[in-house]
């Protein structure tokens, strides 16, 4: 095992080892970095790694990684591509999280 990435490089790198592993994709969440931005990234062997970026919106969330995943797949399994899939899960989260804040 590894320590935790403290920062998106140490992520970066601790991706590229999962991918040389041999995984085809992977995203690294920042939804619990530090910042006034929740970029996450999506890793490919191969390719350059592509930044999804929304802002942060303030309290404690859980869940939305699990959120991510299930739309993720949702997409997916209708056929986007891993790109858009990913694009679109971000939005639908971000906009799910936002209007929940807006209530309260």
């Amino acid at each position: 095992g590894s320590d935790l990435a403290i920062d998106e490089d140490g992520a970066l790198q601790q991706g590229q080892k999962l991918l040389t592993a041999g995984l085809q994709a992977l995203l690294i969440k920042g939804g619990h970095a530090a910042g006034c931005r929740s970029t996450d990234i999506l890793l490919r062997a191969d390719q350059e790694p592509i930044r999804f970026d929304a802002p942060r919106l303030g309290g404690s969330m859980r869940g939305t990684g699990c959120a991510l995943a299930s739309a993720i797949a949702a997409h997916l399994a209708n056929g986007s591509l891993l790109e858009d899939g990913v694009r679109k899960s971000k939005l639908l989260v971000f906009e799910k999280l936002r209007k929940s804040i807006s209530r309260d």
